[in-house]
């Protein structure tokens, strides 16, 4: 058994994320420390194509295969889409939550051992009702990455 990953490592994990560029120190440390270290063995499913999203994971250290099921001549088939690794996410992309509505949009199952760092939905939402500068530094830089501005 590995030692827990400990808060700065956490933190260098959140920082790495684009998504979370608009934090500053404090809400950078407080949101790492909402992260739970999580294990997955080897083709062990990680998250299902559509379900709910209820988290999201850093992965710290393995990889992982991002799958789709697609029917062709009216037999299901398993599309590879990705290859996640370290310094990556699953759920998470640059300009934020991936699936827009809330249920997973693929398969992720784990190619070798991995070691992850969940973060809860409803905790990250706890997490922006006490922050409010949290909410709209992600919308401001999910606008710079997409050219997007509500007026």
């Amino acid at each position: 058994m590995t030692d827990p990953i400990d808060l700065e490592v956490k933190k260098t994990h959140v920082k790495k994320q684009p998504a979370f560029n608009g934090l500053n120190e404090e809400e950078l440390e407080t949101l790492s420390g909402l992260l739970v270290e999580k294990h997955f063995a080897p083709g062990q499913t990680i998250v299902n194509e559509g379900d709910p999203v209820d988290s999201v994971y850093l992965i710290v250290s393995g990889t992982a295969d991002v799958r789709h099921i697609r029917i062709k001549d009216n037999k299901p088939e398993i599309e590879h889409l990705a290859t996640l690794g370290p310094n990556t996410a699953i759920g998470l992309n640059e300009s934020g939550f991936y699936s827009l509505s809330g249920i997973r949009t693929a398969t992720v199952v784990a190619n070798e051992d991995m070691v992850t760092l969940r973060l809860s939905v409803a905790v990250f939402h706890g997490f922006t009702l006490s922050n409010s500068h949290v909410s709209r530094a992600m919308r401001k830089h999910a606008e710079s990455i997409i050219g997007w501005n509500k007026s």
